[in-house]
């Protein structure tokens, strides 16, 4: 069997072993629901309890800000412009929501969606993949209600500068949503410092499974009307996460998303030397080997885990499909927003180029054997496909 070197974690992890073994007493001995009054609920609610911790840890968030665990990061995104709309469109007439052409593609599609509803949906330019302030300022207006914005980019990795447009925000008196699942577990975060009202995450961004994620909203943004937080329910329910979330909630993912916090929490300064150090080593590798590669936003503070590299002369589908076949997956994005050329192009990057690229993306699961193996694997694909098509001109 080819050797599978997984240079997407992007777009999925492996969740640790230990979530996953931490989760399997909660399908197989703590089955109970936590609103049952008896005892097979009740014994639920101390592991609950650490897990919240752990997950709050991971933020420094403090035991005033409202935690939703939620199925996913675009559940999150969706709850938060759904609440917006419904605590501050219907209520003060304004309707504009603002974001940037290289966000995600829950947030431009959540956003879509109220259009019928008579919201309006701004699109910040880039430079050199940073959404600036003065470009996030050139957009507002006095009915501007809601920015959104990713804390960097996943197809770039590329940081933006969310204090700053927080600082931007409070002046104007605007909500300010970061959705940080691509920086999460990879720079130390501070829910208070950061100025975001809302902070939204995908769990499966930091080694949870897939199904796991969460919002948090920040005890600095109050709203009597929405029980002391701007926040409603996607899902419509009784008592169950203080109203904000319907449904019997889904202990095991919950237990598997707190061990996961935990540990993401210990790696962070892992990610930022070890991890940082095999993309280091593959981008001077595949240069290396192949000196026809562009390496993007070098001079742009970056994820440690995330590069960005285009092999001029050949589509980023035909270098994504011969490398899948030796067993290494990068990505170049998906779907009608998510496209790492579509972001290129966005910013700056001549059209043709940005065809040419693909995201690599690593994690702590990422061995130095394996960066040697992809380098080289890479370097040689990418020699034959450049040979194939100029042969073909």
């Amino acid at each position: 069997m080819t050797e599978r070197i997984n240079l997407d974690t992007i777009t999925a992890t492996k969740p640790t072993r230990s979530s996953l073994m931490a989760m399997m007493a909660f399908y197989e001995e703590f089955y109970g629901s936590p609103s049952s009054p008896h005892q097979m609920g009740q014994e639920l609610l101390s592991h609950m309890e650490k897990s919240y911790k752990q997950i709050y840890a991971l933020f420094s968030a403090k035991s005033a800000d409202r935690f939703v665990f939620t199925s996913s990061g675009a559940e999150s995104i969706s709850q938060v412009i759904f609440s917006v709309y419904k605590n501050v469109v219907r209520l003060t007439g304004k309707n504009q929501f603002i974001t940037s052409c290289i966000e995600d593609a829950a947030p431009i599609l959540a956003i879509s969606k109220l259009e019928d509803e008579g919201c309006v949906l701004k699109m910040a330019k880039v430079k050199n993949c940073h959404v600036t302030v003065d470009s996030i300022a050139d957009e507002i207006s006095p009915r501007t209600a809601l920015v959104s914005l990713s804390a960097a980019s996943a197809l770039t990795g590329v940081v933006q500068p969310i204090h700053e447009i927080a600082k931007l925000c409070q002046e104007r008196g605007i909500i300010f949503h970061v959705d940080a699942s691509s920086a999460l577990g990879k720079v130390n975060f501070d829910l208070e410092d950061m100025g975001a009202h809302f902070v939204t995450f995908s769990g499966n961004a930091v080694h949870a499974p897939i199904g796991t994620g969460g919002l948090f909203c920040s005890h600095t943004l109050q709203n009597e009307k929405a029980n002391g937080v701007a926040l409603s329910p996607l899902i419509s329910g009784e008592e169950e996460q203080l109203r904000l979330r319907g449904g019997t909630l889904n202990v095991p993912l919950l237990i598997a998303l707190g061990q996961a916090a935990l540990e993401a929490h210990e790696n962070i300064n892992l990610y930022c030397t070890e991890v940082a150090r095999l993309r280091d080593k593959l981008e001077s590798q595949i240069q290396a080997a192949y000196p026809e590669a562009v390496f993007f936003f070098h001079d742009q503070e970056r994820l440690p885990h995330i590069t960005c590299i285009a092999f001029p002369g050949i589509r980023n589908e035909a270098l994504l499909y011969a490398l899948s076949r030796k067993g290494v997956f990068a990505s170049m994005g998906g779907g009608a927003f998510q496209q790492v050329e579509l972001v290129l192009k966005a910013t700056g990057i001549d059209p043709i180029t940005a065809q040419c690229a693909l995201t690599f993306s690593l994690s702590t699961d990422t061995t130095s054997n394996e960066i040697d193996r992809a380098s080289q694997i890479i370097a040689e694909v990418a020699k034959k496909l450049r040979r194939l098509s100029q042969k073909m001109v």
